[in-house]
């Protein structure tokens, strides 16, 4: 019982914090502060709370109620899973209320009231905390709409600009379809059990049993709720739009944590509740599908954005590609290969966890930029040098999300590729998705390098160049900036024990079903060696990796120093010619432009003037003697038109109208008909 105290002790924290910043809005900073204390308090007592969790299994709560007529007890269960979870609402929702108290006293919001922010940030991280630990439907429902609603207030909280109002009311719409269609599953799952989630698991084996119709359907219904929370391509298109309109400190916690409760949802549901049966094959090969396809389109999305918030939303809808395809391969292989399946799906958790610190990082990076710039327009950006603890950060975050060793993003994406590679010796499709996974880590690198250049290291265009305050940004902002970054090297050079973290989170989806953490590892804490069969997939040792670069980074520093080079800063060279930095220097659009050109079929003509060039005719007279179907430039040339044609097509379906995206959702669901239809 003392443990379901805690839980109850933080959810009446955050409860009363949301009563008394209202009453003290008019005083900006105070407010912010007793916001902070409220939110450290509650994350707190969670963190305690998810350790006696794991340290002691599964805490469950007496019933709330009973409802007789509904045939529903609500009451609260928290296992390893949840516990995982609520460490991420509170560690990111602490550092988010500590980056606001200065973000939002910045002139910038001075006219909005604080009696929109504050309130409505603690019900926020409140009712996250209540969706992950409801063991019942109408609880469980009951905290996602409170979550729902609260970020729609805090994504319009600039509701003077227009475009804000239109994102808010687009994510309204788009999530509420989504929240319908979890409601609808719910009835239809009612009438042959009650609402918790025990009889739901014991209903979907009955279902499976009768090889009723019944199930696919239900199990479609939240896919297509949880995927949309999840931000998954199609039905996600609401992210790009939100992220822009909310506050930094916002958009840091939808993108770090709200979205990953539509991965919380598909664990709980595909993994926690389906029995073993045949249909997982498909419904795995269904997220994979998913799954590669937000990887490859959202990234390309990404290239093309300027702003830097749109193209970091961007970017999060790639990344839950990852998650999703971990998710498709644990459920693939459940039935097939136990070790494999949790290669999978401790990959999918890793980069949850991952990615919460680096994308959350990178949207308070975006938050310090826009607070000491005042603009997002990558063009309009450059020579932001004097934020040195914002770079820093900033290439940390960029290096991690991008895959690069010894960081975080590296472990988790190294995981994922061993995962899909090692499934596709029995399912090839999986060869070609690890392949599409470690080809779009090098696209992530292209576009965060424009990121990090085109802010930081380009010449200071002339907004900036004017700028009157050219200094850091607040102390208690830098904070929250160093301790996620410290938090990207430190889950990267501890892999193995976080690792072993996630192993309890196993065996709550499925008890006793996966092997054990030293079956599967090798028992080793520093080195991964993966063991899904007979021997060692690979190996991957992050702490001597990161010793052996420290050591080659400072052997030339050491040499130089000795010898006394001297150093030179000098203006670049301009061909002998004057031009001012401002008419030479790099814009946003630049960095990808090779890039552009040779994928021009899937970025379109209508978005981007690309010239094709004219083919010469082949030299060799005995090649112009065969029939052109023969040629192997014609059929190329008519493939890249092709290709570029459905793209100019594709494109004008982006018209900005909140309907039109509910289409895409309609469309989106009647695809995953057909792809199990043939699958099955």
């Amino acid at each position: 019982m003392q443990g379901i105290v805690l839980l109850y002790g933080a959810m009446g924290v955050l409860g009363v914090g949301a009563l008394l910043t209202a009453l003290c809005a008019r005083w900006r900073r105070v407010c912010g502060w007793l916001a902070f204390l409220c939110v450290l308090v509650a994350s707190a007592l969670l963190v305690r709370f998810a350790a006696q969790v794991f340290v002691q299994g599964p805490i469950k709560s007496p019933p709330l109620l009973e409802l007789v007529g509904l045939r529903a007890k609500p009451f609260f269960q928290v296992d390893a899973l949840g516990a995982f979870f609520l460490i991420i609402v509170a560690g990111l929702g602490t550092l988010a209320a500590l980056y606001s108290i200065e973000y939002i006293a910045h002139p910038l919001y001075q006219r909005e009231s604080l009696l929109r922010y504050y309130p409505f940030l603690l019900l926020f991280l409140a009712g996250m905390v209540g969706v992950v630990s409801a063991w019942d439907w109408l609880l469980f429902l009951a905290f996602w709409e409170l979550m729902t609603l609260t970020s729609y207030v805090l994504v319009v909280f600039e509701r003077e600009r227009r475009e804000n109002l239109r994102a808010g009311l687009k994510y309204f719409i788009i999530t509420h379809v989504a929240t319908g269609c979890l409601l609808l599953a719910v009835i239809l799952l009612w009438p042959r059990s009650g609402l918790g989630f025990e009889d739901t698991r014991g209903v979907m084996i009955q279902l499976s049993l009768e090889g009723s119709r019944l199930l696919p359907l239900v199990l479609l219904l939240f896919f297509v709720g949880f995927g949309t929370k999840a931000a998954i391509f199609p039905f996600g298109d609401w992210l790009p739009d939100a992220h822009p309109a909310a506050p930094s400190a916002i958009s840091a916690l939808l993108s770090g944590v709200m979205i990953k409760m539509g991965i919380y949802g598909l664990l709980r549901v595909f993994v926690g509740m389906m029995p073993s049966i045949p249909m997982l094959t498909s419904w795995g090969n269904l997220f994979a599908l998913f799954g590669g396809v937000s990887l490859f389109l959202c990234t390309l999305g990404a290239l093309l954005q300027r702003d830097t918030k749109r193209l970091l939303a961007y970017s999060s809808m790639s990344q839950i590609g990852y998650i999703f395809l971990g998710i498709g391969v644990g459920i693939t292989f459940l039935r097939i290969s136990p070790a494999l399946s949790a290669l999978g799906f401790l990959g999918a958790l890793y980069h949850v966890l991952n990615h919460a610190c680096f994308k959350g990082l990178l949207f308070l990076n975006a938050g310090s930029v826009l607070y000491r710039a005042g603009t997002r327009d990558l063009n309009r950006l450059g020579g932001l040098r004097f934020m040195g603890w914002t770079a820093l950060t900033s290439l940390i975050a960029a290096l991690a999300i991008a895959g690069v060793p010894p960081l975080n993003g590296f472990g988790s994406k190294w995981l994922l590729y061993q995962a899909s590679l090692l499934g596709g010796l029995q399912m090839p499709v999986y060869l070609f998705w690890g392949a599409l996974a470690w080809f779009v880590s090098a696209l992530t690198l292209a576009y965060f390098m424009k990121f990090f250049a085109g802010v930081f290291l380009a010449p200071p265009s002339p907004s900036v160049a004017s700028l009157e305050e050219k200094r850091e940004v607040p102390a208690v902002m830098r904070w929250s900036q160093g301790i996620l970054a410290l938090a990207c090297v430190a889950l990267g050079l501890g892999m193995m024990p976080t690792l072993a973290f996630l192993q309890p989170i196993l065996e709550a989806l499925r008890p006793g079903y996966f092997p054990d953490w030293a079956v599967l590892w090798g028992g080793s804490l520093w080195t991964a060696q993966p063991q899904p069969g007979t021997g060692v997939a690979g190996a991957w040792n992050p702490v001597g990796l990161a010793v052996a670069l420290v050591g080659m980074t400072l052997a030339p520093c050491l040499i130089l120093w000795a010898v006394g080079a001297p150093r030179r800063v000098v203006q670049p060279w301009l061909c002998g010619e004057e031009h001012d930095l401002a008419e030479v220097r790099t814009s946003a659009e630049g960095f990808y432009r090779p890039f552009q050109e040779v994928m021009s079929f899937a970025f379109g003509s209508r978005r981007v003037a690309i010239t094709y060039p004219t083919l010469p005719p082949p030299r060799a007279t005995w090649l112009r003697g065969l029939p052109r179907w023969l040629n192997v430039d014609t059929l190329y040339e008519g493939v890249v038109r092709v290709g570029a044609r459905w793209c100019e097509w594709f494109s004008e379906s982006h018209v900005g109208v909140p309907q039109m995206y509910v289409l895409w959702m309609a469309a989106g669901t009647g695809l995953a008909i057909l792809v199990l239809f043939l699958l099955s």
